[in-house]
């Protein structure tokens, strides 16, 4: 009997844990962390309040751990689009196109990314471990020139962090793809790759990973 109540029990808590995660997606994608209530969080996922605790030991918890997930999420999704692309150019332009697209997919999750990740531009935070082995690698191979590897990290991330800002502004005019286009040519020269080669890397991730939207 109470070997079975157990997987019931872990079935509720897991449900519970869900929807408060949900709920704080929501609330912080539009809202600061500091103008969101522990009461509007367990109002909006339907549960005891009680049960919050439970989960986690404030709402800043909860909002570290919802940014994270995200961030992950998009990272994953780099770490796939760049499978077996072994250029650094390339995999610079293919990450930030790669954070538009989830931008435009999913501009919840998105917005809550980008409200909540505070350690997004610390180059040696953990999730940017990718970018900077990235631009490690552009700098030994003398692809990139002229900056250190803090700075082609600040610069990736802060190009990613606009990029994914203008997407999810209301009425954007310029398309996902122009705009990856245009931000990815710059990231490149600013990190000292050839023009004629920075075009043809920048064109070719907007190609090949937004071709839904290639205005």
């Amino acid at each position: 009997m109470i070997a079975a109540s157990e997987p019931r029990t872990d079935r509720r808590r897991a449900r519970t844990r869900s929807a408060l995660l949900r709920a704080g997606q929501s609330l912080f994608a539009d809202q600061s962390v500091d103008a969101v209530s522990i009461d509007d969080i367990v109002a909006a996922a339907d549960v005891a309040k009680g049960s919050f605790y439970n989960h986690f030991s404030d709402k800043e918890a909860l909002a570290r751990e919802i940014a994270m997930a995200v961030r992950a999420e998009a990272e994953a999704e780099i770490e796939t689009a760049n499978a077996g692309v072994d250029d650094p150019a390339s995999r610079m332009a293919r990450a930030q196109t790669v954070f538009v697209r989830f931008a435009r997919r999913d501009p919840q999750r998105a917005r809550a990314m980008m409200r909540l990740f505070a350690g997004a531009t610390l180059p040696n935070a953990p999730l940017n471990r990718g970018v900077r082995a990235d631009v490690e690698a552009g700098l030994t191979a003398g692809a990139f020139r002229g900056l250190t590897v803090e700075t082609g990290v600040l610069m990736a991330m802060g190009a990613a962090l606009v990029a994914v800002t203008r997407v999810l502004e209301p009425g954007a005019a310029t398309s996902a793809a122009a705009l990856c286009r245009g931000l990815n040519f710059g990231l490149l020269r600013g990190l000292g790759v050839d023009e004629d080669q920075a075009r043809r890397v920048a064109d070719a991730a907007a190609d090949d990973l937004l071709q839904e939207d290639r205005s």
